[in-house]
């Protein structure tokens, strides 16, 4: 009787049970679908999303009696023994695009029979444990979201938090499926093509206080089928300015002000338990009170929170680590910032109007060649300002102009510059910079030309 009654649940038309299975990138994944075997045909299809009234939504295999029919695409193979109940859906090579739930119906005809089992899947990029994203305060970066188009474009919310169950909590941006329909405010933007499932979101100008957990939630038709990814942002309050002799130099910092303004004073210096150490300049959270010398100001809009230090004129001596502190209320509550100055002393080199000149640059090449570039400028953080060479580590991919050669052979680290027929125009900083992978690896060299004229006057014998 127990068993009788086993089967009469098995068998109730509508019974819907439910299934999970994780996998990685590029893996192949089995949904498991068993029914009992009758004499009667069956009727079966595979589909993505809820299970509905009838068929399945989004079809992705069907099956008649004992054969597969057909399959949307050869990543879909029913190889289970149909004559014995067995169903499995295999999924080859899956990707974060086939995350989400997936139905398993079959009917079998003349008993009035219809069976459906609904299976969450759920992918994981190796590549990025724990949707992990890492960055630094002021950086700009990106928090990664796509999803397949196949059948159209989604609604899709980006939040702060973990996806709740419907919706998105502490909402940053939303769209329509085509384009942005609402942020919270201009910092965060979708940069790529959203009609092609990218919704990847871009953050700029971080602060410590959006380090978290973010939900990037499309928004699928059917009881829990929306696709929700969760990333983990860590944010390093930490930050290195270059710079060299003689530049003006901007050392970023910035707080939130919603709760009003507040003190703050930048120090040379690690930052203590308490206050500045070596102060160079004070605000009361409106205006500069103090400063060592003219040559340090706060040159942002200090009641919005931007503090960020400016320092005219570097020289060696202002190298080291600066301090950025906001003094805030209560014991132990101050916000500290950190940044490391790097001062280099570039090369100096003179030319005469119409000369060829060469700028020396070179590295190492015992562990292989590297790209890089050549910029007009001192080097900034990465790549080149305005560049006008470009290398691949093998060949010239990219010039500015005909004017700009590597006349030596770059296989061997020399990167040398050639500048033909220099003018006036030629004269001023120059930033050699040869890309090394990791953080703050890449090798740079700045170089000064001067170019003089050579006495004679056109137009005049």
């Amino acid at each position: 009787m127990k068993l009788y009654r086993l089967l009469l649940m098995l068998l109730t038309p509508g019974l819907i049970s439910a299934y999970r299975i994780t996998g990685e990138v590029g893996d192949s994944l089995v949904l498991p679908c068993l029914y009992p075997v009758t004499q009667h045909t069956s009727l079966a299809c595979w589909g993505r999303g809820t299970c509905s009234n009838t068929g399945c939504n989004f079809p992705v295999a069907s099956v008649n009696g004992s054969r597969v029919i057909w399959t949307k695409s050869v990543r879909y193979q029913i190889i289970g023994d149909i004559t014995n109940g067995e169903l499995p859906l295999t999924i080859t090579d899956v990707t974060l695009d086939d995350s989400g739930v997936y139905c398993c119906r079959v009917r079998i005809q003349n008993l009035g029979i219809d069976l459906k089992r609904e299976i969450d899947v759920e992918i994981h990029n190796p590549m990025m444990p724990n949707n992990l994203v890492r960055g630094s305060v002021d950086d700009t970066l990106t928090l990664p979201c796509k999803y397949s188009v196949e059948e159209g474009p989604r609604e899709v919310c980006w939040g702060k938090g973990s996806c709740p169950i419907y919706g998105c909590k502490n909402e940053l941006l939303t769209t329509d499926g085509t384009s942005v329909t609402w942020a919270e405010s201009s910092r965060y933007k979708l940069l790529e093509n959203i009609t092609t499932g990218d919704v990847s979101l871009t953050i700029s100008g971080l602060t410590k206080d959006q380090e978290g957990t973010y939900c990037c939630r499309v928004q699928i038709p059917g009881v829990f089928n929306d696709v929700k990814h969760e990333i983990k942002l860590e944010i390093k309050d930490v930050y290195l300015v270059r710079g060299s002799l003689r530049d003006n130099l901007v050392l970023p910092c910035s707080y939130n002000t919603d709760s009003g303004t507040s003190p703050t004073c930048w120090g040379h210096g690690h930052c203590s338990l308490i206050s500045c150490h070596n102060k160079i300049l004070q605000s009361d959270g409106y205006e500069v009170t103090w400063e060592k010398s003219k040559r340090y100001d706060l040159a942002g809009d200090i009641v919005r929170g931007n503090v960020s230090l400016t320092i005219e004129s570097a020289s060696v001596d202002d190298g080291g680590v600066y301090c950025c502190r906001v003094e805030v209320p209560g014991l132990l509550n101050d916000i500290m910032k950190e940044i490391r100055v790097e001062i280099r002393d570039a090369d100096h080199l003179r030319g005469l109007a119409g000369d060829t000149v060469t700028l020396p640059c070179k590295y190492n090449v015992s562990e292989g060649t590297s790209p890089m570039c050549w910029g007009r400028g001192p080097c900034p953080r990465s790549k080149c300002t305005n560049p006008i060479v470009w290398t691949d580590g093998d060949d010239v991919s990219c010039r500015e102009s005909e004017k700009y050669r590597l006349a030596s052979n770059i296989q061997t680290g020399d990167v040398s510059l050639t500048i033909q027929r220099v003018t006036k125009e030629d004269e001023g900083m120059y930033c050699c910079r040869v890309e090394v992978p990791g953080l703050f690896n890449d090798k740079m060299k700045e170089i000064s030309l001067e170019v003089e004229d050579d006495g004679i006057q056109k137009g005049k014998h």
